[in-house]
């Protein structure tokens, strides 16, 4: 797996869940995908595509700040508007093996989402 191969399962699953398209996102996660976010906990690909949908209908606007690659591993870095919680900046860090994401951190502030986790 080559970094720009990488970058591209990286942007078309960011593209996919931005734009609603909630089916091309999740064909690219790997079935034995492991999740890492500051909220909640995701046991399968199942789980986290569900929660992905719940949340991804709430956000109104993404704009794509940075973006890298090396080897099988790509970061994107990004602000988006969410309604109920404003705007919030995100990095996600994929781990890539034949196409598919196999592992995704998540790093965000998590102060916006702390009082709706919680309900």
């Amino acid at each position: 797996m080559t970094s720009e191969q990488a970058l591209s399962v990286a942007r078309r699953y960011h593209r996919g869940w931005t734009s609603k398209n909630y089916k091309q996102a999740s064909e690219l996660l790997a079935p034995t995908l492991e999740v890492e976010v500051p909220i909640n906990e995701y046991p399968t690909a199942e789980s986290f595509v569900q929660a992905l949908r719940n949340f991804g209908d709430l956000v109104t606007d993404v704009e794509l700040l940075s973006e890298m690659s090396s080897g099988n591993e790509a970061m994107l870095l990004y602000d988006m508007q969410v309604q109920r919680l404003g705007s919030m900046r995100v990095v996600e860090h994929f781990t890539v093996a034949d196409g598919k994401v196999t592992r995704l951190r998540q790093i965000h502030d998590t102060a916006a989402i702390r009082p709706t986790a919680a309900a």
